[in-house]
């Protein structure tokens, strides 16, 4: 297949926005990471990275796609991978959920904050004197910032403004305040467009913490709701994702636990909330997974568009063992109702869900059986491809992204992947709107195509084609030609201004050559019906000289089955009807819409039966001496073998060899004398008169017995009276009892 100008370029555009290119570098895992390539629409494994942890990491790239930085929590590294000036001791944790979050300075390009959580250990509290954990001490959620121009661009990390202390509980209450923080942490942006909220959750409250162009305001919005997750059972409850959808009016929360004993397992839930990012409250708490399922929630998600919710259980109270990715609707009348199980896994762990650039969602995937066992655990990243389709049209594919690319198994998925800032994946407007894809449009040679974007009253609308400016002000643009397409809006309304893009290739329309018939030999029965039919032996003349690496050819049994592409015939096949009308499409496996149909009859034939078939004997009917030679009526034996079969629908020929009989040559006369003296074989065929390639055979012993033979005898009688007046005779047949004929 050739594909026509199918052009990749990104357009850089100077717009007061933060776009989705930020999280094109993640960093996760053992020396594990991914590039997104918007230039390419490609995601790539990498292997430069000097992570390694469990769970938590976050990383930070440039507008332009180009890492930054990158973080476990405690150590920051620069883009050359090297540590960043003082870029080490930081009060995260590589064994927390989401030990770090990264958010730019607003209105100030040169600075950002690294959020870190610490891992809220029970070992580290007055209950465990005799235990410490990690540095013994629990450090809640802390700050630092990091000026990227320092160290000649390679950034670092402010000696005064580092590992800032932001209270996220409540301060007279002894436990609470030794354990500080859950493991949870998001961000999205704030409804004026350009500040971000950073937020937690701790016990029954949710912390929201503003960034503005003045830096962190360290009085939080407080949201007191439920679900109250016991402290008591902390660290464990404290584990488990927290994440806002990328419209910013949605929070959902995995509770990995909510057992009221330090450091104990229990069954824990999943809660939906509402948002509001002018105020930075949270309200409307929906339970979407019980605790009384007795399972462990980690891993949670929105789609790019807000329409679905996603998450990661591990079955029973301790999780670590089989898995289950499931789904919600939140378009839904009952959401909680509309659950569905899209994937299952006896070895993979409940990992981290995490949006990406390309709208997909990416699963951390680790068997955590094997973790310690010595043997290589975490190859692939899973991956949702279709995140926003209904339960199992998902598309959950386990080998989503290859990580160990070098073959050393250092390259690998741990159970943690980085948190964004969510409001990333929701800067882009779906301006196809084709319900297929948001991002890449398919068209076929000679088609077109209108974009759309948000019809606004009162928007400025610009839009670039592969970089360059276009005439175009509407929010449509009509398109021909393949290439990278973007637009600009400005609502002039007080919204944020939004971008939209689509990634345009145009394929070639395959060729459905013209079919032969397909007449087959019935198998079973004689019933009209083919039980084990492969249409494939056709692909080749619907091909022809098309390559079948780029070319799918598919059968269906209607046109509108083959033009829609539903109900592919699957092999193998049982006709429905004799004859019958098969239709081929050939269409391009790189766009299925650009395709051809074309069609053939199948025809099945009954295949005659020879119904009776014995050894036949004959007497030898010549003259003397008695040689084992006879001429016999073959065609006599005609109406037994045919039996009730239609004498206008078959036809009986008689041969001397199986190879013969096989291939219809070298008929013997009806009228025939053996060759071999008293026993030669004879083959039968019986085939079908329309189709003579549907036939049977079998063969027979023709016998010739000798005939006997009756001398003549003369026998004399007396006349009752005795007067010999004359005399009378006459012939008497004598035979051997063992002669018959």
């Amino acid at each position: 297949m050739k594909k026509i100008g199918f052009i990749f370029l990104l357009t850089v555009m100077s717009c007061p926005i933060f776009g989705q290119n930020e999280a094109s570098y993640w960093y996760f895992g053992r020396n594990a990471g991914v590039r997104f390539d918007t230039n390419n629409n490609t995601v790539t494994a990498l292997t430069n990275g000097q992570i390694n942890t469990l769970e938590g990491c976050t990383s930070i790239s440039d507008s332009d796609g180009n890492l930054l930085f990158y973080s476990d929590g405690s150590i920051v590294w620069n883009r050359n991978h090297q540590i960043m000036l003082n870029g080490t001791g930081l009060r995260g944790d590589d064994s927390s959920t989401s030990s770090g979050v990264i958010v730019p300075k607003p209105q100030d390009p040169d600075f950002y904050y690294i959020f870190t959580v610490d891992e809220p250990h029970h070992d580290n509290t007055s209950s465990f004197p005799n235990s410490v954990a990690n540095d013994g001490v629990n450090d809640g959620l802390m700050y630092s910032r990091i000026n990227i121009l320092d160290d000649g661009g390679l950034g670092a990390v402010d000696a005064v403004e580092k590992n800032v202390p932001l209270i996220t509980y409540d301060t007279t209450d002894p436990l609470a305040s030794e354990l500080k923080c859950s493991e949870k942490i998001t961000a999205v942006k704030a409804d004026d467009c350009f500040s971000f909220w950073v937020i937690t959750h701790f016990a029954d409250t949710f912390y929201a913490f503003k960034i503005d162009e003045n830096g962190v305001d360290p009085n939080p919005v407080t949201s007191v709701v439920g679900p109250n997750i016991p402290i008591q059972g902390y660290r464990r409850n404290a584990l488990g994702y927290l994440k806002a959808s990328p419209d910013g009016t949605k929070l959902i929360s995995a509770n990995f636990g909510e057992s009221t004993a330090l450091g104990g397992n229990a069954g824990g839930s999943i809660y939906l909330f509402d948002f509001d990012n002018d105020t930075g409250l949270v309200s409307n708490p929906i339970e979407l997974y019980s605790a009384q399922n007795n399972n462990s929630p980690y891993g949670v998600e929105f789609s790019a568009e807000n329409r679905k919710a996603y998450a990661t259980i591990g079955f029973g109270p301790g999780g670590g063992g089989a898995s289950q990715v499931l789904q919600w609707d939140l378009e839904s009348t009952d959401i909680p109702n509309s659950l569905q199980v899209i994937h299952t896994s006896n070895t993979i762990s409940a990992g981290a869900l995490q949006l990406g650039v390309d709208r997909r969602i990416y699963r951390a995937q680790l068997n955590f059986a094997l973790l310690n066992s010595g043997q290589p655990t975490g190859f692939y990243l899973g991956v949702i491809n279709n995140p926003e389709a209904d339960g199992l049209a998902a598309d959950y594919d386990e080998e989503g992204v290859f990580l160990d690319v070098n073959g050393t198994n250092q390259n690998l998925s741990r159970i943690g992947l980085p948190p964004f800032i969510q409001s990333l994946f929701n800067s882009q407007i779906d301006i196809i709107r084709n319900g297929v894809s948001t991002t890449e449009l398919k068209l076929c040679e000679g088609n077109s195509y209108t974009l759309q974007a948000d019809d606004i009253a009162g928007a400025d609308y610009v839009w670039s084609f592969n970089g360059n400016p276009l005439t175009e002000t509407s929010s449509q643009l009509f398109i021909d030609t393949p290439g990278f397409y973007e637009v600009y809006v400005e609502p002039n309304n007080g919204d944020c201004p939004i971008e939209g893009n689509a990634v345009v290739g145009i394929f070639e329309i395959p060729v459905a050559n013209p079919v032969s018939d397909l007449v087959v030999c019935d198998d079973i029965g004689n019933d009209g019906i083919f039980d084990a039919l492969d249409f494939t032996i056709k692909n080749t003349e619907a091909l022809q000289n098309q390559n079948p690496s780029q070319y799918n050819v598919r059968y269906f049994e209607t046109i509108d089955d083959a033009n829609n592409l539903e109900n592919e015939i699957s092999f193998p096949y049982s006709n429905i009807s004799n004859p019958q009308t098969i239709y081929v499409r050939v269409d391009n496996v790189d766009n299925t819409n650009c395709f051809d149909v074309t069609s053939f009859e199948l025809e099945v034939f009954n295949t005659p039966q020879i119904a009776q078939l014995n050894n036949i004997e004959f007497c030898d009917n010549e003259n003397d001496p008695m040689d084992g030679f006879a001429t016999v009526e073959l065609s006599d034996l005609i109406p037994i073998i045919r039996g009730n079969q239609d004498e206008n629908a078959t036809s009986i020929t008689f041969h001397s060899t199986q190879d013969d009989a096989d291939n219809n040559t070298a008929t013997l006369p009806l009228t025939y004398t053996n060759l071999t003296p008293f026993n030669e074989p004879i083959y039968v065929r019986i085939e079908n008169i329309d189709n003579t390639d549907c036939y049977s055979t079998g063969s027979f012993n023709l016998i010739i017995n000798d005939a006997p033979i009756a001398n003549d005898i003369t026998i004399v009688q007396c006349d009752e009276d005795g007067i010999p007046e004359g005399f009378t005779t006459f012939n008497i047949n004598l035979f051997n009892d063992d002669v018959t004929g």
